[in-house]
């Protein structure tokens, strides 16, 4: 019976770690640019591509009172989404091989 020892930690991060920071930090920071600035077209452009393919519900939204807020929102659960997403991939852990009973 040969019972295997768990492969240690890397000191360093994985490259899915980093982007999944990266691409955390830079929501947070186009999402907040949205909001502290929003006649800036730029940050909101940003947004918007960075939350893909969930910012496509904007062009549902109608050009009613409150519709930046309510975009806003959008675009902001759409990052947590991605996110979300990103870190449950650099997190996870694969399963360890185990022989089969015939080997």
């Amino acid at each position: 019976m040969h019972t295997a020892e768990p492969e240690p930690r890397p000191l360093f991060p994985s490259w899915w770690r980093l982007g999944a920071f990266a691409y955390s930090a830079a929501g947070v920071v186009c999402v907040v640019a949205s909001a502290a600035f929003p006649e800036n077209e730029t940050a909101m452009l940003a947004a918007i591509a960075g939350a893909l393919p969930w910012s496509l519900v904007l062009l549902t939204l109608d050009l009613a009172p409150g519709v930046a807020q309510t975009a806003l929102v959008v675009l902001a659960g759409g990052w947590a989404v991605n996110a979300a997403l990103l870190w449950w991939l650099a997190l996870r852990r694969t399963a360890p091989r185990t022989p089969s009973r015939g080997d």
